[in-house]
């Protein structure tokens, strides 16, 4: 249907249908009252529900995801970084907009669409055909059932659907495009000065007086957290591991779901490369000189010179080490030019130049393996341990969760730990914000351990290849060091801030000099300032040389021209206050933009669909009724 509707796009069906969307923009209206009664969900979304289930799951599988891309670096201060509640809520929250705006206009997908969509999945076919068994077995080892499945792709469907409406009018024309480039490549050059607060801390005198004023002003800030003693009951997943049987079916059901995923490894070839490596903006000659040496080192390494000691030469780092050596590379791993060139080689051969992004590289293949899929004999071994790995987890959780409603009852840990055969420990005394070796990284564990008051036993938590059961042994409430034990960090604070204060002071002047006289050069002179330049760098850079950790000056800095060479303000940073002006410019190369002109309107199409997407979600977001329990969310 909406290929349809593009088709007719010009039609009164789809004019009728955005201007019933653009009604989003102008027309703000209000959404049902809330349900006042308990709170079982973690957000109301015009009257509908997201249920603490439903944001469980999601989040579950979210951090799953982030636990397999990041393997052991997924530290619980990325975590946090990471915001992934404060993403996902908002996600489901600008879902179930997107859906309720769909099911207003008429665009929810038809049995007919989903049926289709589902019968196109190319892990539900087998050969090429949709098959029904292979589908549920599919369903059924992902803990799917085929409703929720069914339900989830409705309403992605449906979103498509709602948003291929919105978007079919959407372009950008090839001025907007060229006016783009030739601001984003346009390189500039800035003088500054750095005015550093080090350069005053000589100057800066604090009195006993003022150290006292400072303790008693901020007691409340100085206050030394709380901090808390726990004692716990680990669950290791490998001993309830070791006790999990498993039948025959339940192996070979897993190995037909997975066969062409997890048990088949695609071609393989033990390469090395040679790279001349050129940046993106460089200029045509510098890219000339590349290729020709690339094109020589080519040469050689067809004419039988050792391509080890080619790649060393014009390698460096690591890479340069190993004689270019890329170990075993699956084939589709590469990006494409180079997937295609080390794959369409005999055993020996050296490919031609290609060329990418980064500059020129060449391969040679050593050797090569072909596809294979393990048979299920071969896989046994690995799906008998990641399947008694999850019943292990599993019977680990369960055991948790029956001795914690005996420690709520009254049982004591030492008692519970030899009837389940688990150990009973105590850790050292921790505040909020420190981790623990033997409690891991799970922040949400320590979230629920700093929670624990009097004779709480938490709900089982997952730790280091353990469950765990924690509880209050000790606790040692905030309170006020006294004065002669925070004096010297009160002083070093008081004199830096002082010294900060007389940079700003400094920079000001000078700037409000620069001002007048419109040369930074005298005003750095006359100040006894040093004044420095960043060099060369495109207004599209992500950070400016010499100043990469100023954001708002990145800003700034985008705005200063020769017509307007001062920015209106200092900028500062940590221990530093900076001011600085526009210095020279270059043009943008247009040839160049002719020869990207394809990918940058696309790039730019997409950039504007995600602009026309965000601000549609935004109005829906301001016109209707949304509520958030954070008490639900686990949020404080």
């Amino acid at each position: 249907m909406l290929d349809a509707l593009r088709r007719r796009k010009r039609s009164w069906i789809i004019l009728f249908l955005l201007g019933l969307i653009i009604v989003v923009f102008i027309a703000f209206y209000g959404g049902n009252k809330l349900n006042d009664g308990g709170i079982l969900h973690v957000a109301e979304v015009n009257g509908e529900r997201i249920t603490q289930r439903e944001f469980a799951e999601h989040y579950e599988r979210t951090l799953n995801r982030y636990r397999e891309m990041l393997k052991g670096s997924l530290t619980p201060e990325l975590l946090k970084n990471l915001n992934i509640k404060g993403q996902l809520i908002e996600e489901l929250i600008q879902k179930k907009l997107a859906l309720q705006e769909a099911r207003r206009l008429g665009l929810v997908a038809s049995d007919e669409e989903l049926a289709l969509s589902i019968e196109k999945v190319p892990q539900f076919q087998v050969a090429g055909r949709f098959n029904k068994e292979r589908y549920l077995q599919l369903l059924r080892v992902n803990r799917f059932t085929p409703e929720k499945f069914e339900e989830d792709q409705r309403d992605q469907l449906t979103i498509q659907r709602l948003y291929g409406v919105l978007l079919d009018s959407v372009h950008v024309t090839d001025a907007e495009v060229r006016d783009r480039f030739r601001w984003d490549q346009e390189k500039i050059n800035l003088s500054f000065i750095r005015v550093p607060a080090n350069d005053y801390l000589a100057e800066v005198k604090v009195t006993d007086e003022d150290i006292k004023k400072f303790y008693e002003k901020n007691k409340e800030s100085l206050k030394e957290p709380l901090k808390m003693q726990l004692e716990y009951l680990s669950y290791p997943f490998e001993q309830f591991t070791n006790a999990v049987q498993l039948e025959a079916k339940e192996i070979e059901e897993y190995y037909n779901a997975n066969r062409d995923g997890r048990f088949r490894t695609p071609k393989q070839a033990k390469a090395r490369m040679a790279a001349i490596n050129v940046a993106v903006d460089a200029e045509p000659k510098v890219k000339g000189e590349a290729r020709a040496r690339a094109q020589r080192v080519l040469a050689e390494a067809r004419a039988g010179k050792d391509f080890a000691q080619l790649a060393k030469q014009v390698l460096e780092g690591p890479m340069a080490a190993k004689g270019g050596d890329l170990g075993w590379v699956n084939q589709g791993q590469l990006p494409p030019p180079m997937d295609k060139a080390v794959f369409a080689l005999a055993e020996g051969g050296v490919s031609d130049i290609v060329e990418s992004p980064s500059g020129f590289q060449i391969f040679k293949v050593e050797d090569f393996k072909e596809e294979k899929t393990q048979t299920l004999a071969e896989a046994t071994a690995e799906i008998t341990r990641l399947l008694k790995a999850e019943k292990g987890k599993k019977q680990a959780l369960a055991a948790a969760d029956r001795d914690r409603e005996k420690a709520l009852g009254g049982a004591e840990f030492a008692k519970l730990a030899q009837d389940s055969g688990v150990a009973t420990n105590v850790t050292r005394f921790f505040a909020s914000g420190e981790m623990l070796p033997e409690l891991g990284t799970n922040q949400e564990l320590y979230k629920t351990a700093m929670a624990l008051t009097g004779k709480d036993v938490s709900a089982a938590s997952e730790g280091p290849n353990s469950y765990m059961l924690l509880r209050v042994k000790q606790r040692k409430e905030p309170s006020v060091p006294p004065l002669e034990a925070v004096r010297p960090t009160i002083e070093k604070g008081m004199v830096e801030s002082k010294a900060y204060e007389i940079a700003q002071q400094k920079a000001n002047a000078a700037l409000a000099q620069l001002k007048k006289e419109k040369d930074i050069a005298k005003v750095a002179e006359k100040s006894g300032l040093k004044l420095d330049e960043t060099g060369w760098f495109q207004r599209s850079a992500p950070q400016i040389p010499k100043l990469s950790e100023l954001p708002e000056l990145k800003n700034a800095a985008m705005a200063v021209s020769a017509q307007k060479p001062i920015p209106e303000k200092i900028f500062a940073q940590k221990d530093s206050a900076y001011i600085f002006a526009f210095k020279d410019r270059q043009a943008a190369d247009m040839e160049q933009f002719e020869k990207t002109k394809d990918a940058l309107t696309k790039q730019a199409e997409a950039e504007a669909r995600q602009k026309v997407i965000q601000k549609f979600t935004e109005a829906l977001k301001t016109k209707g009724k949304i509520q958030i329990h954070s008490e639900a969310l686990g949020e404080g």
